[in-house]
């Protein structure tokens, strides 16, 4: 396997593909956790390449996770789906989706469009940014992406196909058990601000009924393949701006469960409610009006979710389910229900997790940082075991305002 480095990268691009024109290059490591420079790369390597005229980016995936070093073993094939899944992503919604160039499959490189040209989201959240137009695009990417690789279009055969081809076990693996089971950190050293938060943790992850709830998803997550996932998509994989959006970050791709990029994605969100209800150095209109974005803009991805969804039905969905009275409904039934539990088990782990969470990390006050993870602790489990009780997100949004209420009251009498 030939493993490129900042070294060999330019001969590299330049023997294999005809993007540059003239061979006076130049290269720069993009793949280091640093989010002061707006950078979250853990897995692989990220190389940015350009002259005066152009830029693209070259990823290479190696046989292990670049983040914890060679002794945390990761299959490299996991970089061939994902321009798999780039390319199949960018025939259903290519307004959402960066361009690719070139595949090297035997050493599991890919070039792809650089997006340099917007920003990553989530460091812009941390600055308070707005984004009118990304709860509709990111709503109809989902949708559409969802929709066009579920049976409910596809030929029977075709999704099947699909299903072969994005087995991604190894990726799998580690979100079935990264993402709903505590248990899969025992023993590691956490990424938490003090040991009061991670005891409050540990005392939540202490009763069975929150056990049994993240394995009941998990269980969802296991054997629902109704369409094609992204598998990982938070603020971190979204490059944007005033007007465009960009989803990048695509190896954790498969058949899963319509609702769990939907409340992947908005368990972030929430994160950062929790995090500006106490960002005590922001003037706190400020920060008002920014959480109720936050929570308008939770709400308008799953209403334009829906509005595209149905779009699709009525445009390519299959005849005999279209004449199926209640079908449709069937499936959006459960759908919010599933959205709230995958939201809830993604953000319960992440606040543990090996490595950084830049929502809370930006809180440079200690005792901010804290109460902010709490208040996601407290949402979160709540959010977990009440979620089929949860009927309509104008109901889920007023439960997320009515625990913040109650969190900041009992914080105010204790002190």
């Amino acid at each position: 396997m030939l493993i490129i480095t900042a070294d060999n990268i330019i001969e590299y691009v330049l023997n294999h593909t005809s993007i540059f024109t003239n061979n006076h290059l130049f290269v720069e490591d993009i793949s280091d956790f640093n989010p002061e420079e707006e950078k979250e790369g853990f897995v692989n390597y990220i190389y940015k390449v350009y002259n005066d005229e152009k830029s693209v980016i070259v990823k290479q995936a190696r046989p292990y996770l670049k983040y914890f070093g060679e002794g945390y073993g990761l299959t490299p094939f996991r970089n061939v789906l994902e321009y798999e899944t780039l390319r199949l992503r960018g025939q259903i919604v290519s307004a959402y989706i960066p361009e690719t160039y070139y595949i090297d499959r035997e050493n599991y490189i890919f070039i792809m469009e650089d997006l340099s040209y917007l920003k990553v989201m989530r460091f812009q959240l941390n600055k308070m940014v707005y984004f009118p137009k990304f709860s509709k695009q990111v709503g109809e990417y989902l949708a559409k992406s969802n929709f066009y690789t579920s049976e409910l279009y596809l030929k029977p055969e075709t999704h099947r196909l699909l299903q072969a081809t994005f087995i991604n076990a190894d990726m799998r693996s580690i979100m079935e058990n990264a993402a709903f089971i505590r248990a899969a950190f025992l023993g590691l050293n956490y990424n938490t601000p003090n040991k009061k938060l991670l005891n409050i943790s540990e005392l939540v992850w202490s009763k069975d009924e929150v056990i049994l709830e993240c394995y009941k998803m998990r269980d969802i997550f296991m054997k629902r393949g109704e369409c094609l996932i992204h598998g990982d998509l938070h603020t971190s994989n979204i490059f944007i701006d005033a007007d465009k959006m960009k989803i990048i970050d695509m190896e954790y791709t498969f058949m899963g469960p319509y609702s769990f990029d939907m409340g992947y994605l908005i368990a972030h969100l929430v994160s950062q409610f929790s995090a500006f209800t106490f960002k005590s150095n922001v003037e706190e209109g400020k920060r008002e009006r920014y959480c109720a974005y936050l929570l308008h803009t939770i709400k308008e991805i799953y209403d334009y979710y829906v509005y595209f969804f149905n779009e699709c039905w009525e445009k390519d969905g299959k005849e005999a389910y279209k004449n199926l009275k209640g079908y449709k409904e069937s499936i959006l039934e459960t759908f919010l229900s599933e959205v709230i539990g995958f939201a809830a088990c993604a953000n319960m782990i992440r606040l543990i997790s090996l490595v950084g969470y830049p929502d809370f990390d930006v809180i440079e006050d200690m005792t901010d940082r804290c109460n902010a993870q709490g208040l996601s602790i407290a949402i979160d489990q709540f959010m977990l075991l009440n979620r089929s009780k949860i009927k309509s997100m104008d109901e889920f949004i007023q439960v997320i305002l009515d625990i913040r209420k109650d969190y900041v009251k009992n914080l105010a009498l204790k002190h």
